[in-house]
């Protein structure tokens, strides 16, 4: 088998394989050519090609997302490189296994000005867990191999950057050689549960409130999530819980919040997995607690959202979460607070459904009959926020919650579609963002079961939800900034099966022939922008009187 004559590529890759390395995601370059090489000589490894970098970096964290598997997206020299940056800060945020290796002028070379040139060396180590340059001009292969191996170990807890500056020529090859490596086995031992938090579950009665948000690990089963909801105070992140058995908006459990429900539902602690929530309100409320707040997870970040000191428990949610199980009375008072609340705010939904043509609606409708057994992806940001307060049949859903970015919203559905490919992926997204990521279809192989749907409000609708954009006068013009009438040339540029809605008759006829389609497909909904933005406010406002009204009659 041959592969690269240049260490810096063959021994990485070779040592990265036995590891567990599958995927690597490359975009076209010259620089790079030696990494090309060498992973396409490893019959381990999937490798696809992806036309834009920063779309080719948000593929490679898509790939990662469901196995939590080590991916690694390859770069050519220069600008090109940077363009991992985007999807690094996400997984960096989010605690996803990204590996950026980016390719680059000689050491030697560097101060001569040579073309394409910009600073790579520690170029993303603000976001990453590691960065580390591999220069074979300097090192040997047993110590390109430890670096391979210190680069694997870190990637467990976050996105890696690798840099490797290659001399000319580029593009030998000579015999591979079989690595002999030792792999360290991944130290996965968690700590034991704080004493204070111990000290609280052994109350009579304790008053716990637990967030769990976008989780690195796989999302929670219903068994855990019911157990939970018996013992303790519990929202759900849409995104942490396939099931949604729990409430998952922090936005609706804000609606008709009083001083009764403070004095009924303030918890004594807080106890926090995944991702801080959505909604700044929930934030703000619970901030006005002031009591102790527990952060459970290795990850890099543990916020400081509550406005107290952030107390550490490292180890996984899931064993955390279960450990609590077991300590904690099997009722609770507590608990049974939450769940009526739960209840109330359900009646007051149903007292204020509608048949309007806006996004709140749509997506309510869409949550209803997308099939289940699917990958649904948002994007941010209205996507994902409307997202939130529906059911969605049980499927499994995604947003890169990390950063809050649009960019990669398209890309990171393609990484996931490749690698679950007998289960149909969704990407709902606005227009905004689907434009900023048309090219995450510009990769080879393409995924078979990928579909689009696009609801086009006519730009950043999220703009709507705030005060300061209308106010300025420039909502329209600088802030919203519609770019498109209807996404018809992006689609037929891709190669998307088309249709479009405007109307629910027309969405019926449409979602009925776009979902039947083998072939992969974009489903325009056309909504009214100004109109969605109204609604929802007034929605809010409806489903406050109604719990106001709800809590009087009990």
């Amino acid at each position: 088998m041959l592969t690269s004559d240049h260490l810096g590529a063959s021994v990485l890759l070779q040592t990265w394989v036995a590891c567990g390395l599958r995927d690597v995601i490359v975009s076209p370059g010259s620089r790079n050519a030696p990494l090309v090489i060498a992973a396409h000589a490893q019959p381990e490894i999937r490798l696809v090609t992806a036309l834009d970098e920063r779309s080719a970096a948000h593929i490679a964290l898509g790939m990662a997302l469901s196995t939590r598997r080590p991916a690694a997206v390859v770069s050519t020299s220069g600008t090109a490189a940077i363009n991992h940056g985007p999807a690094l800060a996400e997984a960096y945020f989010s605690g996803i296994p990204l590996l950026s290796v980016t390719a680059d002028r000689s050491v030697e070379s560097r101060p001569t000005g040579p073309g394409q040139y910009v600073c790579q060396t520690d170029l993303f180590a603000a976001h990453t867990v590691l960065s580390i340059e591999v220069d074979e001009a300097t090192q040997d292969a047993p110590f390109i191999e430890q670096q391979a191996l210190a680069a694997w170990k870190a990637v467990a807890r976050g996105p890696v950057h690798v840099n490797i500056p290659f001399e000319e020529p580029l593009y030998g090859k000579v015999e591979a050689n079989s690595p002999s490596l030792i792999i360290p086995p991944y130290d996965d031992h968690g700590a034991p549960m704080p004493e204070g938090l111990r000290d609280v579950l052994s109350c009579h009665d304790p008053r716990i409130l637990i967030h769990i948000g976008p989780l690195q690990e796989s999302e929670l089963d219903a068994d855990v999530v019911c157990a939970l909801e018996e013992r303790f105070g519990l929202i759900v992140d849409t995104f942490a819980c396939a099931q949604s058995e729990a409430e998952s908006s922090t936005m609706r459990w804000m609606c008709g919040w009083d001083e009764t429900c403070s004095e009924v539902l303030a918890p004594q602690v807080i106890v926090t997995a995944g991702l801080p929530p959505m909604d700044k309100t929930f934030r703000a409320q619970l901030s006005r607690s002031n009591v102790p707040h527990y952060h459970i997870g290795v990850e890099v970040h543990a916020w400081n959202v509550f406005g107290s000191p952030v107390n550490r428990w490292l180890t996984t949610p899931r064993a955390a979460l279960a450990e609590m199980i077991d300590a904690a009375p099997d009722v609770n008072a507590y608990a049974r607070s939450w769940s009526v609340r739960k209840s109330q705010l359900e009646m007051a939904d149903k007292e204020t459904h509608g048949d309007d043509w806006v996004d709140y609606e749509v997506f309510r409708w869409l949550s209803a009959n997308l099939p289940g057994e699917s990958r649904i992806h948002f994007a941010n940001s209205t996507s994902a926020r409307y997202a939130q307060w529906f059911d969605w049949n049980g499927n499994t859903l995604h947003a890169n919650r990390g950063v809050a970015g649009i960019d990669g919203c398209l890309s990171t559905a393609v990484g996931d579609a490749l690698q679950n490919a007998d289960a149909q992926t969704v990407l709902i997204a606005g227009d905004a963002a689907w434009l900023y990521d048309a090219n995450g279809l510009h990769v080879n192989p393409r995924p078979e079961k990928l579909k689009v749907i696009v609801i086009n409000n006519g730009g950043g609708n999220i703009f709507r939800w705030l005060k300061g954009p209308a106010e300025s006068g420039l909502l329209e013009a600088h802030f919203e900034a519609g770019f498109a009438t209807d996404v018809s040339a992006s689609a037929q540029q891709l190669g998307l099966e088309y249709a479009c809605a405007q109307d629910w008759e027309s969405l019926e006829r449409a979602f009925v022939a776009w979902l039947n389609n083998d072939a992969p497909g974009l489903l325009e909904i056309q909504t009214p922008g100004s109109a969605s933005a109204e609604f929802l406010a007034s929605k809010l406002a409806a489903i406050s009187e109604a719990m106001k009204r709800i809590q009087i009659s009990e």
